[in-house]
C-alpha cells in the first residue's frame, strides 16, 4: 500500500514552486542581469582610475630600464677609453721614476702645451679640468654615435703615506707627493659613470 496523499500538503508544495519559479521571479532576475547600477559604475571607474596610472607607470618603467642599461654601457666604454688614454702618458714631465729628482710640476698645462689640442699634452696632469662635450678621441677627432655623452676629467695630488695612503683625500694642485688621483666622469642625460684610478711615481 502507499502513502496516502495529504490534500494540504500537495497545495503547499504547488504554491511554493509558483513562488519560486513564476513570472515575478523571472521578470526580476531578467532585470537584476540587464546591466551595472550606478554605484557599481562609480566604483569601477574609480578603480581604473587609480589602476591605470599605476600600470602605465610600471610598464613605463620596464621600457626605460633596458634603456639606461645600454646608455650606461656606452658611457663606461667612453670611460675606459678615456681614461687608457691618460694613463698611457708620463706620470710629470718634471720628474724621473722611482722617486723624484726633483719637484714636480704643479697639475696642469705647461709651457707649449694647448688646452685645445690634446695631441700636445705629455703627462697625466695635463687632462685636469678637460671638460669634452662631444667627446673626441685623443687626436681631437669627434667620436661618432655618441651624441649627447660628455666627460669631465680632475687630477690631484694625493698623500703618498706608504704605511696608510689615503687615496681618498685630494690634497689639490701643487701638493707635489708621489701619488696622483685620476678621476673621470662620463655624463649623458639620464646619467654618469665615474672610474679612478691612482697613478704613483714609479
Amino acid at each position: 500500500m502507499g502513502t496516502p496523499l495529504i490534500p494540504g500538503v500537495i497545495a503547499s508544495c504547488t504554491s511554493a514552486l509558483r513562488a519560486t519559479s513564476g513570472p515575478g521571479r523571472r521578470t526580476m532576475k531578467a532585470g537584476r542581469s540587464a546591466g551595472f547600477t550606478l554605484v557599481e559604475m562609480v566604483l569601477s571607474l574609480a578603480i581604473l582610475a587609480v589602476a591605470i596610472p599605476v600600470l602605465a607607470s610600471l610598464f613605463a618603467g620596464g621600457l626605460r630600464q633596458p634603456q639606461w642599461a645600454r646608455e650606461q654601457t656606452r658611457a663606461l666604454f667612453l670611460a675606459q677609453g678615456l681614461m687608457e688614454e691618460i694613463v698611457t702618458h708620463k706620470w710629470d714631465e718634471a720628474a724621473t721614476p722611482p722617486g723624484h729628482t726633483n719637484v714636480p710640476s704643479a697639475i696642469g698645462l705647461d709651457a707649449g702645451e694647448a688646452a685645445g689640442d690634446r695631441s700636445t699634452w705629455d703627462d697625466i696632469d695635463d687632462y685636469d679640468g678637460l671638460t669634452d662635450n662631444p667627446m673626441h678621441d685623443a687626436v681631437g677627432t669627434t667620436l661618432t654615435g655618441f651624441a649627447g655623452f660628455w666627460s669631465q676629467t680632475r687630477v690631484d695630488y694625493v698623500a703618498s703615506d706608504q704605511a696608510a695612503p689615503d687615496f681618498e683625500t685630494a690634497l689639490g694642485k701643487g701638493a707635489g707627493t708621489d701619488f696622483k688621483l685620476i678621476n673621470v666622469t662620463v655624463n649623458w642625460p639620464d646619467g654618469n659613470v665615474s672610474l679612478t684610478a691612482v697613478r704613483g711615481n714609479f
